[in-house]
């Protein structure tokens, strides 16, 4: 019988370096990892696998990782078949095995249908600090010259794009954590950097039996630098919905320290 932990959370909010962390813990995250960029030096930890299943998903309704507008997703016979298949070989020859993918925001439920007994890790950052980190990978790569120049432009010519980006994935990670509370944890950036024992905290939640692993020997703070500041905004409206999702992903961290805080009985 294996364990399964997903980690969940909008593009650059974290869930690399978080990754990094539960890989050297012993979290299996895949057979095939993405490379490493230099706007994520030290890897993904994405599954080529995994990715490439949620971008067909994605294409199959019409829309690319770029989703900034709320939408149902219908997933034909041939993509659940193919899910199960992850789930099943990883599930033969893994002893605790996850996932972690952004677009993995928009397809939990989907997951947790298959994977009733899954963890999910979710992990945020403030809505100013990821639409500028996004800005910026965006601006450096169309200075250098790589991927799609159209995919870097939209972050200029559509100046709520990565607003409404993060306003859809979040809100899509808010209502899964209110439907699987016993089964979530949520934690942010912040709390990592400053020193949140996460493998402990997993590890006493739902006796995930990870290696002890300092975050300081794998998180450099250089590399996830950001900033809280002013949002550029042309639709004033977005900001109510954008400050609501951000106070109950808030919430939803506080509830995690308390409970862990006051050693409350593991949940499992």
């Amino acid at each position: 019988m294996s364990d399964q932990l997903i980690i969940a959370g909008f593009h650059r909010s974290g869930t690399s370096a978080t990754a990094r962390l539960l890989h050297r813990a012993g979290l299996f995250l895949g057979y095939e990892l993405l490379e490493a960029l230099p706007s994520n030096p030290y890897g993904h930890f994405e599954d080529k696998e995994v990715v490439t299943l949620h971008s067909q998903m994605l294409a199959d309704n019409e829309q690319t990782w770029m989703v900034g507008e709320p939408f149902l997703p219908v997933v034909g016979e041939r993509r659940w078949r193919r899910m199960r298949q992850i789930i099943e070989r990883r599930n033969a020859e893994q002893v605790i095995w996850g996932f972690k993918d952004p677009r993995a925001c928009l397809f939990l439920m989907l997951w947790k249908y298959l994977l009733p007994n899954a963890k999910v890790l979710i992990v945020y950052r403030h809505f100013s600090s990821s639409t500028y980190s996004l800005g910026q990978r965006h601006s450096s790569d169309l200075f250098q010259g790589r991927g799609s120049e159209l995919v870097h432009r939209r972050f200029w010519e559509e100046p709520d794009l990565a607003l409404r980006m993060w306003l859809v994935h979040n809100k899509a990670l808010v209502e899964f954590a209110r439907a699987y509370l016993e089964d979530t944890l949520v934690i942010s950036l912040d709390m990592i950097r400053d020193g949140f024992p996460l493998i402990w905290a997993l590890n006493r939640r739902w006796r995930l039996d990870l290696a002890e692993v300092p975050t300081a020997e794998v998180f450099d703070p250089s590399v996830t630098t950001g900033r809280i500041s002013t949002q550029r905004l042309s639709d004033r409206e977005l900001i109510g919905e954008v400050m609501a999702t951000w106070r109950t992903l808030e919430g939803l961290s506080r509830r995690t320290e308390r409970m862990l805080g006051k050693g409350v009985a593991v949940v499992g």
